[in-house]
């Protein structure tokens, strides 16, 4: 079964010597202030603000929303405060310290009464719930969703770099990607359709898949951060993969890149009506985004 992508929204910068002041953007892109949230809250409002832009979402949209890392900014503050300073955290710090409480601020912003899900993944963070909402449409639970990946910096940079076992050069950045998705709707608009996401427990299983699912000619590829180039370069070959959509060689580091690929392939012309994402873990397991334009 695929999906229709109704709408796409991303906020993605990089951060060079200071982290970029977020609560105006925030504001100009909500049409409202917010108080007393992080950057990891303020990037997932404006992210998901853009894509809706204004639209009213059904009231039972479920929330699906991954990081990497979840909300470093704050839970470094709170056991800072904990174990150096021996204090006890402002009460509303301490509870957003759960990331699902982000949730609660998108559902709030966006007036939803559906289910709300925090996924965080190190490898697979939005390919794991853009999985989860596709098998809860699938399923009924809800009628669309709103998926999404939020990935912060934290200063001082050089230790955010050592936190993410980055090298002292490498350009470090923020995203936030969200996708509205649900069934086929002649009404809604169309930027596209997912055709699959899943996961393999192994290489000979993704090129299986890929040797029966894929027509290489139609559909171009996009290798994920965490595919090593010796992993590539086999799956290519045996998958008959040549035309590459690379969309993170000008992109500075976050976790959870894979967010970008869906929108950033539907932004840009291209002869390839299809794009296949692949990306992989330490555990050597596979991950597959295909979407279609």
């Amino acid at each position: 079964m695929s999906w229709q992508i109704y709408a796409a929204g991303d906020q993605q910068h990089a951060v060079v010597d200071s982290l970029p002041e977020l609560k105006a953007l925030t504001q100009a892109t909500t049409g409202k202030a917010f108080r007393r949230i992080g950057r990891f809250i303020q990037l997932a409002l404006i992210g998901a603000s853009r894509c809706v832009q204004g639209q009213q979402l059904p009231t039972d949209t479920g929330v699906y929303f991954a990081s990497g890392r979840g909300d470093l900014e704050l839970t470094l503050e709170i056991m800072t405060q904990l174990y150096r300073d021996a204090q006890t955290p402002k009460p509303l710090n301490f509870v957003n310290t759960v990331s699902n409480a982000a949730c609660f601020y998108l559902a709030q912003h966006f007036a939803l009464q559906a289910r709300s899900n925090f996924v965080c993944n190190r490898y697979f963070a939005f390919e794991s719930v853009l999985q989860l909402a596709t098998l809860d449409l699938t399923m009924g639970a809800v009628t669309s969703a709103l998926v999404g990946s939020v990935d912060i910096a934290t200063a001082p940079l050089n230790d955010h770099r050592q936190r993410l076992q980055q090298s002292r050069d490498t350009a470090m950045g923020e995203g936030s990607h969200w996708l509205w998705i649900g069934p086929m709707n002649a009404q809604r608009p169309r930027l596209g359709e997912i055709l699959a996401a899943q996961h393999f427990a192994d290489k000979e299983a993704l090129v299986e898949w890929i040797k029966r699912c894929i027509d290489a000619q139609q559909c171009q590829f996009a290798a994920g951060q965490f595919l090593s180039s010796p992993e590539l370069q086999h799956i290519r070959g045996a998958g008959g993969l040549n035309d590459e959509f690379d969309y993170r060689s000008e992109r500075a580091y976050y976790d959870s890149q894979s967010g970008a690929v869906m929108s950033e392939f539907l932004r840009n012309p291209s002869k390839a009506t299809q794009l296949l994402h692949i990306n992989a873990d330490e555990m050597g397991r596979y991950s597959v985004m295909w979407v279609a334009r």
